[in-house]
């Protein structure tokens, strides 16, 4: 039996794997220093869990064998709130919604606001979770050229 892709992975390329992962390696190997933005992974830049946050989980860890809130843990959410409430933008708890990492998130904020044929625009050079996000959710993406000469501005 053979397996047929779907077609809205024909604008679907994500280099998470593969040679240019496999060249950074190389150069790596070869002493190079390399900063590898292929994933998402805060961690690996030395982002850290605001103590808050970790002292809930510790708090809560015994108790954790199903689901937890679909919003988000409500300590995380609310330490967002705080971040940008010190920035002068008004929110409240319950405006936030936190998610497993930022892929989620994205794929389905595209589900949810794009019909087939919507057009995004997605700026390029671009994060390659932004285009394929839009094609599985049905859109387009359309790409406009940021330019580095300008502070990557359009």
């Amino acid at each position: 039996m053979q397996v047929i892709q779907s077609t809205k992975l024909a604008n679907v390329c994500y280099e998470i794997r593969g040679p240019v992962l496999e060249e950074a390696m190389r150069l790596e190997a070869a002493g190079q220093r390399i900063l590898k933005l292929n994933t998402g992974n805060p961690a690996a830049f030395g982002f850290e869990c605001p103590p808050e946050i970790l002292e809930d989980i510790l708090r809560n860890v015994a108790g954790a064998h199903g689901y937890g809130d679909a919003k988000g843990l409500l300590s995380a959410r609310r330490a967002v709130m705080q971040h940008y409430q010190t920035k002068g933008i008004d929110l409240d708890v319950e405006d936030i919604y936190l998610g497993n990492g930022v892929s989620e998130l994205i794929q389905m904020s595209m589900q949810a606001l794009l019909d087939d044929g919507d057009e995004v625009l997605v700026p390029a050079p671009d994060y390659p979770l932004w285009t394929a996000s839009v094609s599985l959710a049905g859109g387009t993406a359309v790409h406009y050229r940021c330019d580095e000469q300008a502070d990557w501005m359009p």
